[in-house]
C-alpha cells in the first residue's frame, strides 16, 4: 500500500512536471492563445488534467465576499456551476465574518492545458483560493496594479513541511469546513503541514477533512475541486476519497520514504506518456 501511494504520487508529479515542460518549449499553445470562451452550451470534458471547456463563463473581478487576483493572466473562468459555488461559498464566508477570500487561478476561457503553473484546472471545475487575506482587499476594492502584484502568505515552508505559525491564520479552518461540506465539493488540497494543523485542532470532529487531500506546493493557498456538473456526460469523476481523514496517508507525507523519495535515493517509476485530449475538445477550440 505504501509502494503504491508513493508510485501514485510521483508519477502524478513526474506527469506534471513533463506536461508543463513539454508545453514550455512548444512555440504556442492554442489554448492558451485563445481569449474568450467557446458560444456552445456549457460542458466540462474529459478529467481534471486531460480535459477541455466549453460555454464558460468569467467570474466577476469582484462581489459579496470575494476578490479576483492575478487577473492579468486570463485564467478567471470556469463552468457556470463553478461561478455559482464561488458566489455562493464566498458570500457564506462574509457573512460569518470570515473576510473576503482571495481568487486566484481558475481555468483559461476553453480550459485545456496551460503553459505553466497547472496540470489541472483543465475543464473549469478548479479554484485557487488564497489562505492570506489582505487587508486592502478587506477594506477597498484592490486596484488593477494591486491584484496582480501582492503577494500571498504561505502558511507553511515548502521544503521542511514547518508550519508558519506567524503566518498562521484561525479563520482557514473556518473557511475550508464551510468549502468541505459543500456537496458540490470532491476535493480541497492543501500543504500537508496544514492539513496536519487542521487535524490535530479539529480532534475527534474532523470527518469534514476527508476531502481535505495533503498534495505538495499547497503552501499559500487551497485548491477547490468541484465535482462534475450533472449532465455533463463527457466529464470524468474523480474515485471519492476514503478512509481515516487524518490518518496514514496524512502520516506518509512526513515519513522516512517521502524524505527518500525527495532526495532522490528511492528509484522513480517512469515517467507517463501524455495523453491526447478528447475528441471533444478539438470543436472547443475552434468553436465561434
Amino acid at each position: 500500500m505504501v509502494f503504491y501511494r508513493l508510485t501514485s504520487l510521483l508519477s502524478a508529479l513526474l506527469a506534471f512536471s513533463v506536461t508543463v515542460s513539454a508545453l514550455a518549449q512548444q512555440d504556442e499553445n492554442p489554448w492558451a492563445e485563445v481569449e474568450r470562451p467557446s458560444s456552445q452550451q456549457s460542458a466540462s470534458i474529459g478529467s481534471y488534467t486531460n480535459g477541455c471547456l466549453a460555454g464558460a463563463e468569467q467570474m466577476p473581478i469582484r462581489g459579496e465576499g470575494f476578490q479576483l487576483v492575478r487577473t492579468g493572466r486570463n485564467r478567471h473562468f470556469g463552468h457556470p456551476d463553478t461561478i455559482r459555488f464561488l458566489e455562493e461559498f464566498s458570500r457564506r464566508v462574509a457573512r460569518n465574518d470570515l473576510g473576503r477570500i482571495q481568487i486566484g487561478d481558475m481555468s483559461m476561457p476553453r480550459g485545456g492545458p496551460f503553459n505553466s503553473g497547472h496540470r489541472s484546472h483543465q475543464q473549469g471545475l478548479d479554484i485557487d483560493i488564497w489562505f492570506s487575506q489582505d487587508w486592502r482587499a478587506d477594506k477597498r476594492p484592490l486596484t488593477e496594479w494591486e491584484r496582480d502584484n501582492i503577494s500571498p502568505k504561505p502558511l507553511a515552508d515548502e521544503q521542511e513541511h514547518r508550519l508558519l505559525e506567524e503566518n498562521w491564520d484561525p479563520r482557514v479552518p473556518k473557511i475550508l469546513r464551510i468549502a468541505s461540506e459543500d456537496d458540490r465539493v470532491a476535493r480541497i488540497f492543501v500543504h500537508p503541514t496544514i492539513k496536519r494543523k487542521m487535524c490535530e485542532l479539529a480532534g475527534d470532529d474532523n470527518e469534514w477533512l476527508r476531502k481535505v487531500r495533503p498534495w505538495w506546493g499547497h503552501n499559500y493557498h487551497f485548491h477547490v475541486r468541484l465535482a462534475c456538473p450533472e449532465g455533463d456526460a463527457y466529464c470524468k469523476p474523480q474515485r471519492p476519497p476514503s478512509g481515516d481523514p487524518c490518518g496514514p496517508d496524512l502520516d506518509w507525507w512526513f515519513s522516512n520514504e517521502f524524505y527518500a523519495m525527495l532526495r532522490g535515493e528511492t528509484p522513480a517509476p517512469e515517467r507517463p506518456e501524455p495523453k491526447p485530449l478528447p475528441l471533444q475538445c478539438k470543436q472547443v477550440l475552434i468553436a465561434p
